[in-house]
């Protein structure tokens, strides 16, 4: 009749007479037990010295190439010169391992599967290439004459291009003596003058590259060298100059650019559009294809204007970032997430939480209207029929169920995880009787379906206690159950009547997530404390033990990975555009050193959790 929850590194007995064991007494069965524990500290400790010791690549305010990418460039990539880092980040790794027996062991045994064993020379060949180059490299892309993604431009800024040349001559050569796979490279003397080899517009499996002063220039079409000789050759003809694309990336840059990747929405869907028929012209008037151009606009598609992925270094902190901007304020189901708010909603989560995901949206009703509104460009009739099964059943989607809810919901996996899931669900709600009634009427018909199809069905278990009533729904034929209450304007919601009272204290105590040490040191510095969306996670917890009962194989790689910080992603949504951004080391790209070079965070995990199954020991305990 008593509940403990166990957090890690928490233990319980039975009996208070009983002594509890240190866990590494617990598992010092194995016979590898010191070498397990030794190794996880040194590919830690190896982590923090490449962290140290590498330094972060800084920020770039301008761009030589921004001027010259051609006037129909509809993606852009900006990446920062990683390769001396890279090269550093190695020496680095190689050092620590070869003055440890047990990194070096685990490099022999572990670290090198399936790379080969050519990684020194790979590492090599980059530095050598990228010492050649400046802070940064642009690759640019337009829509060729299919209007599909094409008219490739790499550029990049030279330090000595009388060095470079010899050395591009050298590898060209070195290539072809050793008969490795790859298109042939040509370089150019002037792109105007060169004719292709192939007779076309462009050699099949060739690449042209072109050197001019101090500037490199690669690409697989001879006409975009062409067109980049001509806008040099003409200063300020680049009609690409006066874009909205340009001026956007003009902006990242003038904010500080690291690593940039950046769409030109609005002239990509736009191309899409007027090829399926959607739009017609200019003033976007609609021909065939009306229903889905409908469509598009109820999604807030049409208005889409740039994406851009940037991430950098500020302040020792790895900062990613997506910027969806539209060119109108947001409408449709792209206006769905709220401006940002304070989410009351995780007050009920634990500081201990290992996940929780928050968002607050605009009226829910209006979510339903929406909806409706964009099914119905693909089914007419959706609506007409939706009433018809509403007058039926009794209950209105609308009215009864989007209506009594507020804005915010919250999910969080809070506590232990076996035998069964600790998760909760808050939801803020409006109209408290309203939202209860419409769960009756909707319970009352699942068990009716569920009495003609010859099934158990839900049933209800409620009390009441200091005033509030605690709602229990249980089921007949499974044996899951759920309990839920409602508490200062919000619905809780979880699979135990233990965690939901413990959600209730959370909230009463002030000892919640929102101030927990951990979830703060994970914010932004951007001044904000609000958000319209945030996925927080600490997983460290949760690894740990995997970690103690994982294959020999894996468990040096899931033990450093259980030392990953918490981590949180968020989104502001505010008129017209969406930013999405996370202060994670390595980001969406993975560009740290450590994933750069195989280490063990850049693991998969799902391949770890999927072994980690424990060894046995002489018993088969």
């Amino acid at each position: 009749g008593k509940d403990d929850v166990l957090h890690p590194g928490d233990q319980v007995t039975s009996d208070a007479r009983l002594e509890t064991v240190p866990l590494t007494q617990e598992v010092a069965w194995s016979r590898n037990a010191a070498r397990y524990t030794q190794l996880a500290a040194e590919l830690t400790g190896l982590w923090q010295d490449i962290d140290a010791r590498v330094p972060r690549p800084g920020v770039r305010y301008s761009s030589r190439f921004l001027d010259v990418v051609p006037e129909g460039t509809v993606l852009y990539a900006a990446l920062p010169n990683l390769s001396q880092r890279l090269a550093d980040s190695h020496r680095v790794m190689q050092e620590r391992i070869n003055q440890n027996p047990a990194l070096k062991e685990w490099w022999k045994n572990e670290g090198r599967e399936g790379r080969g064993a050519g990684a020194d020379q790979i590492i090599e060949r980059v530095r050598e290439f990228g010492a050649h180059l400046g802070d940064e490299v642009v690759v640019s892309a337009g829509l060729d004459a299919k209007n599909e993604p094409g008219n490739i431009l790499v550029l990049g800024e030279l330090k000595n291009a009388s060095d470079f040349r010899p050395y591009l001559e050298g590898q060209v050569a070195r290539f072809a003596r050793e008969g490795e796979d790859g298109p042939a490279i040509r370089i150019l003397e002037d792109p105007l003058a060169a004719a292709p080899q192939s007779g076309g517009a462009g050699g099949e499996g060739e690449i042209y590259v072109w050197v001019r002063q101090d500037l490199f220039a690669a690409s697989p079409q001879i006409e975009s060298l062409r067109r980049l000789a001509t806008t040099l050759n003409n200063s300020g003809a680049n009609r690409f100059v006066g874009t909205s694309f340009h001026a956007r990336l003009a902006e990242i840059y003038r904010e500080g650019a690291g690593l940039v990747v950046a769409a030109d929405l609005e002239k990509l869907i736009g191309q899409v559009a007027r090829e399926d028929g959607i739009l017609s012209g200019e003033d976007g008037i609609l021909s065939r294809g009306a229903e889905r151009g409908e469509g598009f606009r109820r999604l807030g598609l049409a208005s889409l204007k740039h994406l851009v992925v940037e991430q950098k270094d500020l302040n020792e902190k790895t900062q990613s970032r997506a910027v969806l901007t539209f060119n109108e304020p947001r409408r449709g189901i792209a206006s769905w997430l709220a401006a940002p708010g304070a989410m009351g909603a995780l007050e009920f989560v634990s500081p201990e939480a290992n996940v929780a995901t928050a968002f607050v949206v605009k009226e829910p009703a209006l979510l339903v209207d929406d909806l409706l509104g964009f099914l119905e460009t693909v089914q007419p009739d959706l609506r007409r029929q939706l009433r018809e099964i509403e007058a039926q059943q009794g209950i209105d989607v609308r009215r009864d169920l989007a209506a009594p809810l507020g804005g915010e919901f919250a999910f969080a996996v809070d506590g232990p995880l076996l035998p069964t899931p600790s998760w909760k669900m808050i939801l803020e709600v409006g109209d408290q009787t309203h939202m209860q009634g419409s769960l009756e009427r909707v319970v009352e018909k699942l068990n009716a379906w569920a009495t003609l199809g010859g099934k158990g069905g839900l049933r209800w278990e409620n009390t009441t206690e200091g005033g509030r009533t605690i709602y229990t729904l249980r089921s007949a034929g499974s044996g899951l159950e759920v309990h839920y209450t409602f508490v200062n304007g919000y619905l809780v919601v979880t699979p135990s009547r233990a965690l939901l009272d413990r959600a209730l204290k959370y909230r009463e105590s002030g000892n919640t997530l929102l101030r927990s040490s951990r979830f703060r040191e994970t914010m932004p510095a951007d001044g904000n404390a609000n958000f319209s969306a945030i996925l927080y996670h600490d997983l460290a917890p949760v690894l740990r033990p995997l970690a103690e009962r994982a294959p020999e194989s894996q468990r040096g790689a899931l033990a450093a990975s259980a030392e990953m910080p918490p981590t949180l992603a968020y989104a502001y949504a505010q008129g017209d555009r969406i930013t999405l951004a996370a202060n994670t080391e390595g980001g969406p790209f993975g560009l740290s050193p450590d994933s750069l070079l195989g280490l063990p965070n850049a693991f998969a995990m799902q391949n770890i959790l999927m072994n980690a199954m424990g060894e046995k020991d002489e018993r088969g305990r």
